[in-house]
């Protein structure tokens, strides 16, 4: 394979695995969507488990192929999965900073807060439901998403930038490209085109804080803990 010059192969590292990963997801969803639009009868706890399983598994797929077999094998070294107290401090006031916002942009679009449309039904205390409304959206799914958005893309997205635009301008790029990424994927879960614009919206807000905090602490431990606030500051409001 010939390199261009001045790029080498460890500037374009995770680019191919943060593509397959977002487009594989995209790609799922979207299955899963039109699977449940023709579908006459469904098991909502397998639909669950698939709606979660879809995202997860190619997006955890391409950190563990970029770390693990073109990487380091150190998380910690290919995607700053670290965290110290300074991150948890950080953390949770861009994920409260981030869940504010998102709730001004609801009422500025809808004249109330409604969740952004969450909602739990009948509440069943089982491990059904332990799953579906604490440990899937709030500590799972902060995880995963985290390890590729803040983890995987931007910092793919940072390197190869950088080889021809510089450090700082490579960073703002990244910044924007994880967070819009972002954004598009919780997109799938918009119901009407006032509740994609609420979670577009609130989805690139976050993103934007979420990536600056990895961005600037080399870590993705604040963006973790971000996350687990935002979500679960949702799922409290929701519950």
């Amino acid at each position: 394979m010939t390199v261009p010059r001045g790029e080498t192969p460890r500037a374009r590292w995770g680019l191919i695995e943060s593509a397959a990963g977002f487009v594989g997801a995209f790609v799922l969803i979207s299955l899963l969507i039109a699977w449940l639009r023709g579908a006459l009868y469904y098991d909502p706890n397998v639909v669950l488990v698939l709606s979660y399983a879809v995202v997860w598994v190619p997006l955890l797929s391409a950190v563990v192929v970029a770390s693990y077999i073109r990487g380091t094998r150190s998380l910690a070294r290919d995607v700053g999965l670290r965290i110290t107290w300074l991150d948890v401090f950080f953390g949770v006031g861009a994920g409260l900073l981030a869940r504010t916002a998102a709730a001004i942009i609801e009422i500025a679009m809808t004249g109330r807060m409604v969740g952004m449309g969450v909602t739990f039904g009948d509440t069943v205390y089982d491990g059904w439901w332990l799953f579906g409304t604490i440990l899937a959206p709030v500590l799972i799914a902060p995880f995963i998403e985290e390890l590729f958005f803040r983890g995987l893309l931007l910092r793919a997205v940072q390197r190869a930038s950088a080889t021809l635009l510089g450090s700082r301008t490579a960073t703002v790029i990244a910044i924007l490209v994880s967070s819009l990424l972002f954004a598009l994927l919780h997109l799938t879960q918009a119901v009407n085109p006032t509740a994609a614009l609420i979670l577009g919206a609130s989805a690139f807000v976050f993103g934007l804080a979420a990536a600056t905090i990895a961005a600037l602490t080399g870590r993705i431990g604040g963006s973790i803990v971000a996350h687990i606030v935002f979500n679960g500051a949702l799922v409290l409001t929701s519950l």
